[in-house]
């Protein structure tokens, strides 16, 4: 038996699980910097009021926390990140409050609430500021006031799966319901404090709870499908080959010794197949997107499998499948115009839009109808998209979660 060859090359660590920029700058971790993404959009759009919709385990999270450092002036944590060496941005701190849905409980409208309003009034007293009101927005809108004039800068507001109370309930859709009016209020009062605010960024993996978003005068800028963003999450080509090309011979070698790469195989072969394994997702940006958390566990187990399926599922799809099977059997996926895609109805849930929101879809052409000029009734060039399974690890993946679901539910194997 060949033993093992260990790279001279000290390599960083892996971030592991890691979803916080301080821990993994301070522990010399790989850093995948999407710094220029986030320079791009505080200083290139005109509108300061964001949302992006991505997949579980895909990097929202550190997202929002590298949006929350940034925003908090620390500096120090930038300054081998792109936007520390090549801009001049200023590093201004302004008062951040980050909220994540994921962790409110939600089995009744009045336990959300009451979540909400523990929340408010935690970041409060942890920001020195006083609340005298009672009701979930308007505490948020006289904490906005009141931070903005403490600080003499607008607050930013940073919120994670915005959409959980809502997605998680689907299959009892006065639950559901219930629960996005509780977060129709809470956005609608995020809206109307404008002038206390430097700047907001609202993630989640779907478009359930979108028609709060989308409301009232300040309408949130969805940049899910703006392709100067297509890789603010997930892992580009360009990029995995620059923070994991200098992995490659050990995992070929490992891949090589177990027997599941010919022994003549070489990097270039290893990359095809890591490609095919776990690239392929298109948010319309200039190039494909792999999987982070797939790839971040391939490293660190030196193995292929189904590590991002194998993570878990959401279980509004779960839900979706056992009340429409034969719907997600075969879905419907050979076109979609953009605003079917952007626009998800609790009441009109079309197989396609969800299982792209959720990852097992992904953008396979898009395609641009020219409108007629002379027709009243004419849209301006709205484009369609079709779609397809991104690699092989979601398409067999998928292909399990129909067995689970099925057989549990007594339609047997497929």
């Amino acid at each position: 038996m060949k033993k093992t060859i260990v790279s001279e090359k000290k390599l960083k660590r892996l971030p592991g699980t890691r979803q916080k920029l301080q821990e993994i700058i301070s522990e010399d971790r790989v850093y995948v910097d999407k710094t220029p993404y986030i320079y791009k959009m505080l200083t290139e759009l005109d509108v300061y009021y964001l949302f992006l919709s991505r997949p579980r385990r895909f990097g929202k999270t550190l997202l929002l926390d590298t949006l929350s450092e940034l925003f908090l002036g620390r500096r120090h944590l930038f300054e081998n990140l792109w936007i520390g060496r090549e801009t001049d941005y200023d590093f201004k701190p302004y008062p951040v409050i980050r909220l994540s849905m994921n962790y409110a409980k939600t089995d009744t409208p009045q336990r959300l609430e009451k979540y909400i309003i523990e929340f408010l009034l935690e970041t409060a007293e942890s920001m020195d500021v006083e609340i005298t009101k009672t009701e979930y927005d308007s505490i948020l809108e006289e904490l906005l006031k009141k931070l903005s004039r403490k600080h003499g800068e607008g607050a930013v507001v940073l919120i994670d799966e915005y959409d959980a109370p809502v997605a998680r309930h689907i299959d009892d859709p006065d639950l559901a319901q219930a629960n996005s009016k509780i977060l129709h209020g809470f956005y609608t009062s995020l809206k109307v404090s404008e002038e206390y605010i430097h700047f907001v960024f609202v993630t989640g993996i779907t478009r359930f709870a979108m028609t709060a978003l989308d409301s009232g005068p300040n309408n949130f800028e969805d940049i899910s499908l703006m392709p100067d963003y297509g890789g603010v999450c997930g892992f580009t080509v360009s990029e995995f080959d620059r923070y994991f090309g200098d992995r490659m011979e050990d995992l070929l070698q490992a891949q090589t010794e177990s027997g599941f790469m010919p022994p003549d195989s070489r990097v270039s072969d290893l990359r095809e197949k890591i490609l095919a394994w776990y690239d392929g997702y298109n948010w319309l940006g200039p190039e494909r997107v792999l999987n982070p958390y797939a790839i971040v566990n391939l490293f660190s187990k030196q193995s292929f499998a189904k590590y991002w399926v194998a993570s878990g599922q959401p279980s509004h799809l779960k839900a979706m499948i056992r009340q429409r099977p034969q719907n997600f059997l075969a879905p419907q996926i050979e076109e979609y115009f953009s605003s079917e895609i952007r626009k998800v109805d609790l009441q009109h849930l079309e197989p396609a839009p969800i299982l792209f929101h959720s990852g097992y879809l992904t953008i396979d052409r898009e395609i641009i109808h020219p409108g007629d000029s002379n027709a009243d009734d004419s849209d301006d060039d709205e484009p369609s998209y079709t779609f397809k399974f991104p690699n092989k690890e979601v398409k067999n993946g998928y292909s399990g979660i129909l067995k689970d679901v099925f057989g549990k539910a007594g339609y047997g194997s497929i």
